[in-house]
């Protein structure tokens, strides 16, 4: 039996290996199973041949209809406001009109070349972000700019390399500053509440 077993293993195999091919046959039965599965008796697929014939027709409709708008608005709105019930008044604003919010002093300082992008109001609070300013020079901008405007500053805590953060009360509010960036990317966050 070794010698057959031997000479067997010297033989070039032609063909898959024995699994292989196993597998293959079964997945053909399957897909011919599959294929004939609906088939009738006289190998026709079952529909009755003698069945009517759906008709399509003969000249579909080619024109687009007229007297549709073509303008679009162009002014859209800088600032929503809605209310909530249990919630009361909520402003939302972009650009300079962030710096309007309901609970935004006026003449709030902004650090040079920081860019104002959204602020929100509800009830009490509100807030303002704004781009383009590392958070160490926000930081050094407000450090000088809050006690000018008549400010104080309550705490000034760097929170990494990375990030600052100055809570500040005056004007009849009080607020956080919170600033933080990630390469090239910059942003600072501005909270203000009556008091």
């Amino acid at each position: 039996m070794r010698d057959s077993q031997a000479l067997d293993a010297s033989r070039p195999r032609i063909g898959p290996p024995p699994r292989l091919a196993a597998l293959l046959t079964g997945l053909a039965l399957a897909g011919l199973v599959g294929l004939t599965a609906g088939c009738g008796p006289d190998g026709s697929d079952g529909t009755p041949t003698s069945a009517p014939s759906a008709s399509l027709p003969s000249s579909l409709a080619s024109a687009l209809p007229t007297g549709l708008p073509t303008g679009l608005p162009t002014a859209l709105p800088s600032a929503l406001a809605t209310s909530l019930p249990g919630v009361g008044r909520i402003d939302g604003a972009t650009g300079a009109d962030a710096l309007k919010g309901t609970n935004v002093p006026a003449d709030f300082p902004i650090p040079p070349g920081a860019k104002v992008k959204v602020g929100a109001s509800i009830g009490s609070a509100s807030t303002v972000t704004l781009t383009g300013v590392t958070p160490a020079s926000t930081a050094d901008f407000y450090r000088s700019a809050l006690p000018s405007a008549g400010y104080k500053i309550t705490s000034d805590a760097p929170a990494g390399a990375t990030a600052h953060a100055i809570a500040f009360t005056g004007h009849g509010v009080t607020g956080g500053i919170g600033s933080g960036g990630f390469g090239q990317t910059n942003g600072t966050v501005i909270v203000f509440s009556k008091q």
